[in-house]
């Protein structure tokens, strides 16, 4: 775990809500100087109770869903902003007793004891394009279950779910409509198809405009993912924008490990307990690794016979985890160095 060093005098913790944020503003002694709860999130009405303290102060808060705005207004405002990886924070500073108060005050206590663990800003002007990608990632996993639930209902009937018929709504809707003699079925078959179509229209839209601005703005990196087995259009794009720049990462464990292809240890007297940290890092990046190992090892000449002995001996699960890991090793070192995925250089530094 890697902490934050404060370099200024002040230092403020900021339990933030959707509608309200406690401050706890501190010296480096520890002396509380400001500690107020602010109705509405009053950026304006924080400003002036901060004002003498200003010019030496950092801020600090965990990296709630609403985090965005408080690091954009501190930015504009002048004043340094670190963003705390609320998972670490709650580990370290858990207690009997939480409220927004005391939660304010343990934050500046961190702060000013160096003891924050930073996650990382994402820039203000990135941001509206990754969640463009996240959003159509979502309506992807909405039209699945769509597609699910029509294939679950004709199971229930005791038919063959009908084959899709690839891209053409309309061939499958009247397929499955021939096994549905009941109105109320065919109705419910309809609607679901139209949110189906719905779903269809807008992915589209989506995609068009995501991947015009990966090669317009990200064209090498973009191409260079793409050489990757099992690596197309949207598992590219998903790589590039969670990633944001790979020089944040000082060294491929770093990067591995965000990408929830590791886990940590838990040990005592010498003795190792189990692992634990599997769920932190980035969610999408975890998916993206382990659907390009899936599907490289489908049909690659190199890398399918060598994916069939990692599961061969760690079983399913574990050799997908294996061979998504040196995916993401390598995907690490291409970013770097410019040079597309070589297969062999994976096999050979794996035996």
């Amino acid at each position: 775990m890697k902490y934050y060093t404060t370099t200024t005098e002040f230092n403020c913790g900021i339990d933030l809500h959707a509608r309200q944020m406690y401050a706890c503003l501190m010296d480096r002694q520890g002396r509380k100087l400001v500690h107020t709860n602010i109705q509405g999130n009053d950026f304006g009405y924080f400003l002036q109770k901060v004002e003498p303290y200003r010019h030496d102060l950092t801020v600090v808060s965990e990296c709630t869903f609403n985090w965005y705005w408080l690091a954009d207004a501190c930015e504009a405002a002048g004043i340094q902003f670190v963003l705390a990886h609320a998972l670490y924070a709650a580990h370290i500073h858990g207690g009997k007793n939480k409220n927004d108060r005391i939660d304010s005050e343990k934050l500046a206590h961190l702060l000013r004891s160096n003891l924050i663990p930073p996650a990382y800003i994402y820039p203000s002007e990135r941001r509206p394009i990754r969640a463009l990608l996240r959003q159509r990632m979502s309506y992807v996993w909405h039209r699945a279950e769509l597609m699910t639930h029509l294939s679950m209902n004709q199971t229930a009937q005791n038919c063959v779910p009908a084959q899709k018929g690839g891209h053409n709504r309309d061939v499958w809707q009247e397929r499955i409509l021939a096994q549905t003699p009941n109105p109320y079925h065919q109705l419910a078959v309809r609607c679901d198809m139209d949110a189906i179509r719905t779903y269809d229209d807008l992915i589209n839209k989506l995609d068009g405009t995501i991947t015009l601005h990966a090669r317009q703005n990200q064209s090498r990196d973009y191409t260079l993912l793409q050489t990757v087995p099992g690596i197309g259009d949207v598992l590219a794009m998903t790589i590039l924008y969670e990633i944001d720049t790979i020089s944040r990462f000082p060294t491929v464990k770093d990067f591995t490990s965000y990408c929830r292809l590791v886990k940590g240890s838990v040990a005592s007297a010498g003795k190792l307990k189990g692992l634990t940290g599997g769920k932190m890092g980035n969610a999408y990046l975890r998916w993206a690794f382990g659907e390009a190992a899936v599907i490289c090892k489908r049909s690659h000449r190199l890398l399918s016979p060598y994916a069939d002995r990692l599961v061969a001996k760690h079983g399913t699960f574990k050799g997908n985890a294996i061979l998504a890991n040196q995916i993401a090793r390598a995907v690490y070192f291409m970013l770097q160095s410019g040079q597309a995925f070589d297969p062999e250089r994976v096999i050979k530094t794996s035996i």
